[in-house]
């Protein structure tokens, strides 16, 4: 009824640009609606007869801003099916853009993985569960959801030793505990502590999901422009420096030798059982003497391929995946350049990335991002590892990768008020992190497809969307994800802007993990940290860099005085720091730099926070000099038999917090008549600080037998007046002006007295 009503209006109304078609007296006979008038109403009219075709979920939808989706009933379907038969070259153009979306985010989901610090598995399947849903039920058509960056970062601090749950906290909450009796099927704490860490981070995953559902519901997304572009800036700048160390352990290796001399007691070079069992006797303290030496027994004979009852670092460093190892924290040092794997590695990662930049530029037949992981792959499986024998590490040896199809899994931990209350921060600052680069990315959609509609309701769709994807990713042995600009650009470039891309990518992506598995496997990691350089360097905000510093030909050619540029021959170097020339505040510059550290430092959510604050800061000290003039002056007021002055104060600008004090210092008390007017229709109260000046000059004046009385036209002022002002300020507003019942005419009587029409202008 209200979109038939505009279209009513619309089609009624006087246009803008509107032409009078005159008769020959001159007279006008009718108007002529413009073209753009004509577009509208004609625009208003098809979105009225669109509403009244739809059916009750669809309106209700509708009404309160979501994009349609599936839960609309048979109808969706019918339409969705209907539109693709009428256009085939669309839906090739959504089954091509999901096909591509989905093998690029193979790699990257792996990558991601490593990045938190769990098995890729874990990551593979929050890529699966965050895309089928928000591709279904999400705010944006076309919109790519995943294991991200953003929210790995943020994880990682739960799969760390010493991060959120380290060993000590497990234990006192009961969450791992010492082998008791047999010791068959018995781990080391440091074992369980792993295990009970991924087992929290699905729990944590799950309480982000609700989260993020009851933050959709209060649309707590309409919040995001609250937070400045600067803030924005340090936000990804900071993500990217993150990713970017999280990629240099890749060129780290295991320090064989500082574990063998974690055993290695009395440094001979040979590990003894008693040395075996002085370890795992801590790790292990409440293990019988007789389990504890059955249990090192067994360690000792995984490793002891000799039978001789100790073991050499080389039967030490053998096999990996011996249990012996989950007794010790692994040290990592960096590789060294003498080493011929360093060096392949290093063309891995600089090939990767050439590709991933330079290949688009030739042919976007497929992603990049997976030319460049095939080649490395080819070449180390083809060519190095059978010719040059230089193996580089691959997937399998950070993590096997067994990929079946996901089931059901309920966290095993115990979720009391306590620990509840640990885990609570990050929960938010995953929940937080998420919605913001999802509604990042949402922007990101609607600015490439045009789409300038009102973006609250699908703000809080896709918030929901989320949250109920983090759900089910915690329960399905997920890591979680969010949006992802990267993927999500991608997809809709290529034409894939409805559901159709995203849900068939999704259901693909399925499909290659689990049939693929073993290939996925054999990736050289140095590959995939070539692909994630990538991601870096597109992520991080480059155009901050000389905005922040000036211009850099300003900083080598300069400025004359007149402002003109000097020539080569007379180059200077600026003092650019005081120089504004060229560049962005120096508060900005604070902002963005502020935000990068703490991101870097603490997590995204907190450096967030942070930057708005300090924005808030900044904004409110700017406004709080200056912004506020009060102008005093006199006027004649004009009564029955004689006229008399009064005072008037004139106030513009606005009146808050930061300014209420400059507002009551710049009235004159002495000299001022018992009289005294302020004029407040050209200022803006802002809050309660504003009320109470106002109530202070009156009780000031009102001390020393003098009245002030406020006049105000301004419906914002009156509200706010309303809501707050009514239980002190009744006597002080005073909008006619009138006193004793005298009616005042200021300037306009005064304008007249001038023109000597004084008597006119008081009889009219």
């Amino acid at each position: 009824h209200d979109v038939a009503s505009r279209a009513s209006n619309a089609a009624n109304a006087t246009f803008r640009e509107d032409c009078d078609v005159m008769t020959p007296d001159g007279d006008a006979l009718h108007h002529v609606p413009s073209k753009q008038a004509l577009e509208d109403a004609a625009h208003e009219k098809a979105l009225a007869e669109k509403v009244a075709a739809m059916n009750g979920m669809q309106k209700l939808t509708h009404r309160i801003g979501f994009s349609d989706t599936f839960l609309s009933g048979p109808k969706y379907f019918r339409e969705s099916y209907e539109y693709y038969r009428a256009e085939p070259l669309k839906f090739k153009s959504e089954i091509l853009s999901g096909l591509t979306v989905a093998v690029a985010q193979v790699p990257e989901s792996v990558a991601f993985s490593f990045v938190a610090l769990v098995d890729p598995v874990v990551g593979l399947y929050a890529t699966f569960f965050m895309g089928i849903i928000t591709a279904l039920i999400g705010g944006r058509p076309g919109m790519v959801s995943g294991a991200a960056g953003a929210m790995a970062v943020v994880a990682v601090r739960i799969m760390e030793p010493d991060g959120l749950l380290p060993q000590a906290k497990l234990l006192e909450w009961g969450e791992i505990a010492s082998c008791t009796g047999a010791a068959a099927g018995c781990k080391s704490l440091r074992h369980q502590a792993n295990a009970a860490r991924l087992e929290w981070l699905f729990m944590i995953m799950i309480l982000c999901g609700v989260l993020q559902i009851v933050l959709g519901i209060v649309q707590a997304g309409r919040l995001m422009r609250l937070i400045p572009q600067t803030v924005m800036t340090g936000f990804v700048n900071g993500l990217a420096i993150i990713i970017f160390k999280a990629q240099l352990e890749v060129f780290k290796e295991k320090d064989w030798q500082a574990a063998f001399n974690v055993f290695d007691s009395n440094r001979d070079g040979l590990i003894s059982t008693a040395e075996v069992t002085t370890v795992y006797a801590v790790e292990l303290p409440d293990l019988s003497t007789s389990d504890l030496n059955a249990y090192v027994a067994a360690l000792q004979t995984q490793v002891d391929t000799d039978s001789s009852g100790t073991i050499t670092l080389a039967e030490f460093s053998a096999n990996k995946n011996a249990d012996i190892h989950g007794g010790y924290e692994d040290s990592l040092v960096w590789r060294t350049l003498d080493e011929g794997t360093t060096w392949l590695m290093l063309f891995y990662v600089f090939t990767s990335m050439a590709i991933v930049h330079f290949l688009p530029k030739y042919t976007k037949i497929l992603p990049s991002s997976l030319v460049a992981i095939l080649w490395c792959l080819l070449l180390e499986h083809a060519i190095n590892r059978p010719l040059i024998h230089a193996d580089t590490p691959v997937v399998s040896d950070a993590a096997p990768v067994k990929v079946d199809f996901p089931l059901y899994h309920t966290p095993n931990v115990n979720l009391t008020g306590k620990s509840f209350a640990h885990v609570f921060g990050i929960t938010f600052s995953l929940a937080a992190v998420g919605l913001i680069e999802s509604v990042l990315t949402l922007q990101c959609v609607d600015e490439i497809l045009d789409d300038t509609s009102d973006a609250t309701g699908r703000f809080t769709q896709e918030c929901i969307a989320q949250g109920i994807a983090n759900t089910m990713s915690g329960m399905f042995k997920a890591m979680g994800g969010d949006a992802m600009i990267g993927q999500s650009q991608i997809n809709v470039k290529s034409g894939g802007v409805g559901r159709l891309s995203t849900a068939f990518a999704s259901i693909m992506f399925l499909i290659f993990i689990v049939a693929a598995s073993k290939v996925i496997e054999l990736i050289p990691l140095a590959a995939l940290t070539g692909v994630l350089f990538m991601i870096v360097i597109y992520t991080f905000d480059w155009t901050c860099l000389p905005l922040m510093s000036g211009d850099l030909k300003g900083l080598i050619i300069g400025r004359k005085e007149d402002g003109t540029r000097e020539d080569y021959a007379g180059r200077r170097l600026r003092k650019f720091w005081f120089d504004t020339n060229d560049r962005i505040r120096w508060k900005d510059s604070a902002i963005i730099i502020l935000v990068t550290v703490v991101t870097e430092r603490t997590n995204l959510a907190i450096a967030v926070g942070v930057g708005v604050v300090v924005a808030c800061l900044f904004y409110a000290w700017d406004n709080s000099t200056g912004s506020l003039r009060v102008i005093r002056r006199e006027e004649e007021i004009f009564g029955c038999e004689k006229s008399t002055t009064r005072v008037a104060y004139e106030v513009y600008g606005e009146l808050f917090f930061g300014t209420d004090r400059e507002f009551t210092n710049s009235f004159r008390m002495g000299p001022d008549p018992r009289d005294v007017v302020i004029y407040m229709d050209k200022c803006k109260i802002k809050d309660y600080s504003s009320l109470a000046a106002l109530n202070s000059l009156y009780v000031r004046y009102a001390d020393v037998g003098k009245t002030i009385r406020v006049h105000n036209t301004d419906p914002d002022n009156r509200a706010l007046m309303d809501l707050l002002g009514e239980k002190f300020l009744p006597q002080v507003i005073d909008e006619d002006l009138s006193v004793s019942g005298v009616s005042h005419v200021v300037l306009e009587l005064a304008h007249a007295k001038r023109k000597a029409s004084v008597e006119k202008f008081e009889d009219s």
